[in-house]
């Protein structure tokens, strides 16, 4: 004879029947669950879509439990599941009922089959997710509400739970001539995973290689996730939790072609991919590429992609392209593109990187962007919103940012024009002039940088450090000007300034005579080296005015 009895939870004291006092009028949703979380000391997991932490609420509960402040806010239209120390919140306005067709036990197996159906209605429903949790086993109801499963008879409780989107779940336990330990009903080993629809169900990667069926369980069974120490795989769905899969964290994953996960907590590897729900630990390895809809924490290697949608702590490889939605706190190395929209702390590599928000530490490519710098940027190309940090490259532009338009006069050439663009702690200058006179021309033109010294309000220091080339009117010849320039800033307002000051110069020139026309670098200043054919030096000067 087979007794089945509703599952019931006795024994120690849930998050939920905590008793808490809550006293608020008009306050938003969002802030009085922050205030049961610090009054519960735990943490709440939802879809912010769907809980609209904006709205208003009013409540005067006395010793409430939590559950009960949850139905008043959230008008019976949710159901609650704990894991660890986090309450889910699931959007479950209806209920559904289970009706047993068939409950026998032949041998070592129990052979359950049934109808799923609208509580209300008695509609019977299609594609509810019928499982077993301790087995890892599960199906999914037919377009007629009905279902059927075959399950190891080991001797215990069998917990069967239907779960459907926006339906409260129903848990049955089916005993075999024992007596059910109340405490069985509630012994979860659950892990969570945040009630998100963004996940990797919803990447291009995952719709390629994730079943409609794994796609509608995880729907269903939203933030259920078991735990269990291996999985192997051939293609997603075909494993040895099979269409359970993506309801599992796993210790070691083995996937021959690509496996489908809750998450991993030790080793992972998959010859062409790995598809993971939650978070992953520790070392994952792809020969194409890696999808996680979680964080990552350790060492992360595709063949040539991985996508994290949460954050990574650790490190990340890959041959084209590496993206983090979330913060970086480590290292991404790619032979192309590094994207990671949070922040970073860490080192990006690659031809291109950017980090949507804080960077703190060192991008390094041809092309590099950071919504707000703290660290270094190296490259050809680098860009920045905002900086406080160091960029170095050919072309730096700080959209707030050291922009500067200057004219200027040195004792060489008497009339030069430079763009300097960069941060107060370090531009780069772009720099062009002409020594005008009819009978004596030069033409110069270079690169540098400087940075910005705060003597006070108006007054700064602007050491510059230039490369210029100049023409002597032989384009054959080498003449080549290294300029040392300290000039003192008076700023009259946020557009306009006067600088001028000293500066060191070192020229090397392999152009032995003068073309008519031009001056002669070597004869026009008194030199402090006197034992080179090739090289002088001199003290100068620099006077000019900036704009922007």
């Amino acid at each position: 004879m087979i007794l089945m009895i509703p599952a019931v939870s006795l024994g120690a004291e849930s998050i939920l029947a905590k008793n808490i006092s809550v006293h608020v009028s008009n306050m938003r949703l969002g802030t009085v669950l922050k205030t049961i979380e610090q009054k519960g000391n735990f943490t709440f997991s939802y879809n912010s879509n769907i809980v609209k932490t904006d709205s208003l609420v009013t409540v005067n509960a006395d010793n409430w439990t939590i559950k009960e402040v949850l139905d008043h806010m959230l008008m019976n239209r949710f159901e609650y599941k704990e894991t660890r120390n986090f309450v889910i919140l699931r959007y479950a306005p209806l209920e559904l009922s289970l009706t047993t067709e068939k409950a026998i036990v032949e041998k070592d197996v129990y052979s359950i089959s049934g109808f799923v159906a609208d509580e209300h209605t008695g509609k019977k429903l299609a594609n509810a997710s019928v499982y077993e949790r301790a087995l890892l086993q599960s199906t999914l109801t037919d377009k007629e509400g009905h279902f059927e499963l075959q399950l190891k008879n080991n001797g215990k409780p069998v917990l069967l739970t239907v779960s459907k989107e926006f339906y409260k779940d129903t848990t049955i336990t089916f005993l075999d001539g024992v007596t059910i330990n109340p405490e069985s009903a509630n012994n979860s080993t659950d892990y969570a995973v945040n009630d998100d629809n963004n996940g990797i169900e919803r990447t291009p990667l995952g719709r390629l290689f994730i079943s409609a069926k794994q796609q509608i369980q995880s729907l269903n069974l939203h933030g259920l996730i078991a735990q269990a120490p291996f999985q192997a795989s051939a293609i997603p769905g075909v494993s040895t939790h099979a269409e359970f899969s993506g309801q599992v964290v796993n210790t070691v994953s083995l996937n021959a072609v690509g496996g489908y996960n809750a998450g991993v907590d030790g080793f992972e590897l998959g010859l062409i991919f790995n598809l993971d729900k939650g978070d992953v630990g520790a070392v994952q390895i792809a020969g194409v590429f890696n999808v996680v809809g979680g964080n990552v924490n350790g060492i992360q290697v595709g063949g040539l992609y991985n996508n994290v949608l949460g954050s990574v702590r650790g490190i990340q490889l890959s041959l084209l392209h590496n993206s983090v939605k979330r913060d970086l706190n480590g290292i991404q190395l790619s032979g192309l593109y590094n994207h990671t929209r949070g922040q970073v702390r860490g080192i990006q590599t690659g031809l291109g990187n950017i980090a949507g928000q804080k960077f703190s530490g060192i991008q390094a490519g041809v092309f590099n962007y950071a919504r707000n710098l703290r660290g270094v940027q190296l490259g050809l190309i680098n860009v920045a919103d905002s900086s406080s940090g160091y960029s170095i490259g050919l072309i730096n532009i700080i959209r707030y940012g050291y922009h500067k338009l200057a004219l200027s006069s040195n004792e060489t050439v008497n009339a030069n024009v430079a763009l300097k663009t960069g941060s107060k702690n370090f531009y780069a200058i772009w720099q062009a002039g002409m020594r005008v006179n009819t009978d004596s021309k030069l033409y110069a033109f270079g690169f540098g940088f400087g940075r910005e010294l705060g003597l006070g309000n108006r007054v700064s220091l602007n050491p510059e450090l230039t490369q210029h080339y100049i023409y002597q009117g032989n384009w054959a010849r080498t003449n080549l000007l290294s300029r040392l320039d300290a000039g003192l800033t008076y700023k009259f307002s946020k557009n306009f300034s006067i600088n001028a000051g000293p500066s060191l110069n070192l020229f090397y020139s392999d152009q032995r005579s003068p073309v008519n026309g031009y001056a002669y670098v070597r004869d026009m200043h008194h030199s402090f080296i006197n034992s080179s054919n090739s090289w002088s030096g001199w003290i100068g000067w620099t006077v000019g005015v900036s704009f922007f």
